[in-house]
This record gives structure tokens, sequence and C-alpha cells, in this order.
């Protein structure tokens, strides 16, 4: 019966994650979408990335998070306030008014602080799982002020999210106007600013929402096909810059990214996660592939990932590491996993060398097939099942392997 439960509890572990939905909301004003939208160009990335997504937004111009030019803040505003409630959320994305930040640094007016303060709080009582993502963006193009200039504006208002989040929140800053920055250089002739020099052009929301797509997903997007309306080209370095600038070695920990992504590192075919967490899942371009152990033997070639999950229950993932040289004809002589071909009328041909039980589960992981395997072939005749996603299990002695199909 225990041995049962576990298959179960794997199954189910492995038919959620296929499923599953990253959940984000953005509360902000009209730098986060005002002409052009961060919102929309996200789901335009999310879904040449294969990503999934739950998103909604509160960004009405002029809002900031404490209450400001006669509107009431995100920390008192009863649709963002809603919209936090709304659901578990996995991010919720922060952006403030950035020119309380544009000061001197160490110079954040109280109130501000406050309401961030606050905020925080509210929304780590709805899920205090939530990771919070502060938007550290840009100021006026020029600075604020006589003798001041873009780049330094920029890094004022960058030290000062890092302290805000240092002193109350011990969360995320995604590195916006960082990538801004360093897109002044390689992209000279590109403006990120639209014709008010304040708001952003469609390349600025572009470069922005690429940083917070790399920041949540730890993805590097520079060979994903989206060009949200830009050339080509400079969509192409402006995805490149966004994941040079969240991975950079200086920006990285003074994000405070790093505290909440497992680290991999490579031993050969071997993948070892950083730190110790009670449960593991490994990925490889998308599946899962290997759980519960903290190193996994890569069996092929590709973009594996780890997803662990913390003492508090909250999921982590890490950076994807890309395999090329795996001999993928060695290990999996080790590793001695299962093959499924597709024949006619949903009938799968199961193939490997190993005996045990052989299961498979719907997609709310009821047992629909179970036969004890004694030869290298099994038929699995799924043709009077529902159409969906099925798993494949076989369980031999300590070892439980897995394969999912789908009945059409």
């Amino acid at each position: 019966m225990k041995k049962i439960i576990q298959i179960f509890v794997l199954v189910f572990v492995l038919i959620s994650n296929l499923n599953a939905q990253t959940k984000v909301l953005f509360l902000g004003n009209s730098f986060t979408k005002y002409t052009y939208s961060v919102p929309t160009l996200f789901l335009g990335m999310c879904s040449a990335a294969g990503k999934t997504v739950t998103m909604d937004y509160r960004t009405q111009g002029g809002m900031a998070v404490a209450t400001e030019q006669g509107l009431p803040g995100h920390w008192v505003d009863a649709t963002s306030q809603n919209k936090i409630n709304a659901q578990q959320w996995d991010y919720i994305v922060v952006q403030d008014n950035q020119g309380n930040y544009a000061g001197s640094v160490g110079s954040i007016p109280s109130w501000a602080v406050g309401a961030n303060t606050t905020l925080f709080g509210q929304i780590k009582t709805n899920d205090s799982c939530t990771r919070i993502i502060y938007f550290a963006g840009w100021g006026p193009n020029g600075g604020t002020s006589s003798g001041d200039n873009t780049s330094a504006c920029i890094n004022r208002i960058h030290s000062n999210m890092i302290n805000l989040n240092n002193n109350i929140a011990d969360e995320i800053v995604s590195p916006i106007g960082k990538a801004w920055i360093t897109s002044l250089t390689q992209l000279s002739g590109v403006n990120l600013y639209s014709n008010d020099n304040l708001h952003p052009s469609l390349e600025g929301v572009y470069l922005t929402t690429a940083t917070i797509f790399t920041t949540i997903f730890k993805m590097d997007l520079t060979n994903v096909n989206y060009t949200g309306g830009i050339n080509s080209a400079t969509a192409q370095t402006m995805r490149t810059i966004a994941f040079s600038t969240v991975t950079n070695s200086a920006i990285y920990p003074a994000s405070h990214l790093n505290a909440f992504t497992p680290a991999i590192t490579v031993n050969g075919a071997t993948l070892t996660c950083s730190g110790t967490y009670p449960n593991y899942q490994w990925y490889n371009n998308g599946t899962l592939v290997g759980t519960n152990s903290n190193t996994y033997t890569a069996t092929s070639n590709g973009k594996h990932k780890v997803v662990v999950t913390d003492i508090s229950g909250c999921l982590r993932s890490s950076f994807e590491v890309n395999l090329t040289t795996v001999d993928v004809e060695t290990n999996q002589q080790l590793q001695s996993g299962i093959s499924v071909n597709s024949l006619s009328n949903n009938v799968f041909e199961l193939i490997s060398d190993n005996d045990g039980l052989l299961s498979v589960y719907d997609s709310q992981g009821k047992r629909v097939y179970s036969i004890n395997k004694n030869s290298n072939t099994v038929l699995i005749d799924l043709s009077n099942q529902a159409k969906g996603l099925y798993i494949i299990s076989l369980l031999n002695g300590d070892k439980q392997t897995f394969q999912k199909v789908i009945a059409h």
C-alpha cells in the first residue's frame, strides 16, 4: 500500500507540472501599460517560449504604491487589493513611482517605504509563497536635473530599489534599468523613450518585458523568435541583453534572485543541485525526467533544470543547463528506461528491458490499466479511454520510470 501511494504521489506531481500555469500579476502605472503594454508583450513572449501563464494587471496612469497625485495607491486601492486576493500568485511585479527612487542613494521618502511595507504584508498574507518582483526601471531621458544624465539616474533608481528590498522584503529586484543602460550603448540608434522622454517606446517596453520574463522564468530568450512588433535583429539583441543583465555576476546577487534560484553544477552527464530541499524535480526540455534526489544523470542532450520545494512548501526553479555532449547510448544502458511508440487507434507499444508493475494513469491520477510486465514489449490499448493525457508508470523494485502519452 505504501508503494502504491508513493507511485500515485509521483504521478500526481508529474501531471500537475505538465498542466502547471505560472500566475503573474502586474501592479504599476503607465510605465507598465500605456501606449505600449508590458502585459501584452509578456503574453507574447510566454507563448513563443512555450510558457503557459495566467496573467492580470492593475496599471492605472499616475498610480503609485503609496497614495499620490490624488490617486489611491496600490496599498489601499480596492481594485488592486481584490486582484492580489483573487488567487495564489506565483509572482507579483510591483512598479512604483520611479521618481521616488531617482534622488540620492538612500533617500527614499519614508511614506513610500511605509506603503511598500504594507503592500508586502498584504501580498504575503494572501500567499506566503508569492515572489514579489520590484521593478527597478528608468527616470527621465537626460536625468532629473542639470548636470545629471540618463545612466546616472537609472543607477540611483536601481540602488534605491535594492535598498528598499533589503530593508523590508528580501524579495527580488528585476534590473530593468540596468538593461536599458546596456542597450543605450549597444543599440545607440534605438530610442527607448517615447516623445515625452519619460514613457517607454515600443522598444523600451520590449526590453523591459524581456528582463521581467528572464527574472521570472530564468530562461535565455535569445533564440526565441518573438519580436513584439520591433525590428527582428533589435529584438534578438535585446533578448540577449536581458539575459546577460539578469545573470551578470555583480547584478545577480544584489537583485536577490540568487536566494530563490538553486544552482546546478555539471560533471559529465551528472547534474547536482545546490542546497538541501525536501523535494527535487528534474526536467529536460520541459519534461519531468527525475525526482526525489539532488543529483540526476542525464540520458539525453537538451535543456535541463531542477525545480525544488523548500521547507515552506514553495517552489524554486534553477536556470536551464544546456547539455550537448551526453553519451546517449551509454546512459540508456545505465538507466534502462522505457520507450513508447504510438501505433493506430490509441494503441501504444511499450519497450523496456525492465519487468515489473506496469500502470497507466489518467490526468486525474486514476489508474485505468495495470499489468505485471514480464516481456520486453507490451501493447497498451487505450482505445476505450477518453481523449487526453495519460502517464505510463513502470515500477521495478525501488525504481519508478514514467512516460507520457496522448490519446487522440
